[in-house]
């Protein structure tokens, strides 16, 4: 019981995070996105001219590759963590894309036992699929299962877990060809009780 009010505590949290985040980023994309609309009332596009002939022309394709550094800690261990997550799209409709996702981690740990600091090196690595549709120009909704091998970070223990990890949330991508985006997602699969279950996402994407 108090594992659930734990849980929805931190849904509530989240939920405000990403409220409050959402209505700063519409604030600062008001005047852009006047501009671009004005813009496309006068290229006149039309959906059915977004792809080829063929229907399975470059522009179907988008790429995106994400990386972050972290300092932390967790189970009486204190980490420093570099990642990289590259993923490809494929766009069913101009809005509606799906398509794979890998996450590799490389985590350097120091662990006081108590008689001295023990420092370990070890890579984490999750793959995934993900379908991402964009609700405006700049912002979309994103969901994704993964399967992640981890290493066990408690101390003295060398086990490696496999998790199963389903996202759910949305994010903000400044468009262009070239361009980034930035996503807050809630992991529904996660069964710690301690930390929020809220992944957050920086990376950069082409052809989006």
């Amino acid at each position: 019981m108090q594992i659930q009010k734990n849980r929805i505590a931190k849904l509530k949290k989240f939920l405000q995070l990403s409220a409050m985040i959402f209505s700063l980023l519409v604030s600062f994309t008001l005047d852009a996105e006047a501009q671009r609309r004005d813009n496309d009332r006068k290229k006149d596009t039309k959906t059915e001219d977004y792809f080829d002939e063929s229907g399975v022309g470059s522009f179907r394709f988008w790429y995106g590759a994400g990386g972050g550094l972290n300092f932390g800690s967790s189970n009486g261990a204190n980490l420093f963590v570099v990642s990289l997550s590259p993923m490809v799209g494929y766009k069913l409709t101009p809005e509606f894309s799906i398509g794979p996702r890998a996450e590799l981690s490389y985590i350097h740990a120091r662990f006081n036992n108590g008689v001295g600091v023990t420092k370990e090196n070890y890579f984490d690595y999750g793959i995934g699929a993900f379908a991402r549709y964009k609700l405006f120009k700049q912002f979309f909704a994103h969901a994704e299962y993964q399967i992640e091998n981890a290493r066990d970070r408690r101390i003295g223990v060398n086990d490696r877990v496999t998790q199963n990890n389903f996202f759910f949330g949305g994010g903000y991508s400044s468009g262009g060809q070239i361009g980034y985006e930035i996503s807050l997602l809630w992991n529904f699969l996660d069964n710690d009780t301690v930390n929020i279950p809220i992944d957050y996402r920086i990376a950069f994407t082409y052809n989006f």
